[in-house]
């Protein structure tokens, strides 16, 4: 057993599930003899909704991540050429490709069982928007281990602090 190994079971599961099986988890790890793993895995927060559901996508539909992160990728390209007709195609392909994350993180929570606030829905908007324009923030979220919501703010990259688990 190791933190990488405990923290990729721990966020794949549901918000609701993930305080009992870390402490699950951090009480083995203290069984076992190993100490400093059990207080890390103590010290594993649990995900908002928001960053659940994406870390959700980011195991369940890996393909459609990487494809945002990919038109991310082209859209800052677009920006340092100033290519204006680019960013125009992407702006609009930017919108299809995160709508559609969006829904099928709607039908991924509904076969979880899992209900979301509106608050959530936005939250993760937001997250795959600070995904989009910043690369290390599109591969914290590749990695499916986000504890909180990224923001963009316009200015300078993202802030990952505390916001991603076992990194």
């Amino acid at each position: 057993m190791d933190l990488d190994t405990v923290g990729t079971e721990l966020y794949g599961l549901r918000p609701t599930e993930f305080t009992a099986a870390r402490d699950a988890q951090a009480a083995a790890a203290r069984r076992g003899g190993d100490r400093e793993l059990a207080a890390a895995i103590k010290k594993l927060r649990r995900p908002t909704p928001a960053a659940w559901l994406v870390n959700l996508l980011a195991r369940e539909r890996p393909e459609r991540v990487a494809q945002l992160l990919e038109l991310g990728s082209a859209m800052r390209r677009a920006q340092s050429a100033l290519a204006a007709s680019d960013l125009r195609r992407l702006s609009a392909e930017r919108r299809t490709v995160l709508g559609a994350l969006v829904r099928e993180a709607r039908d991924l929570a509904a076969s979880a069982g899992q209900s979301v606030s509106d608050a959530s829905w936005r939250e993760l908007e937001t997250t795959l928007e600070a995904a989009l324009v910043d690369s290390d923030a599109g591969e914290a979220v590749k990695e499916g281990r986000l504890t909180t919501q990224l923001r963009y703010s316009g200015l300078g990259p993202v802030d990952l602090t505390g916001a991603v688990a076992t990194s």
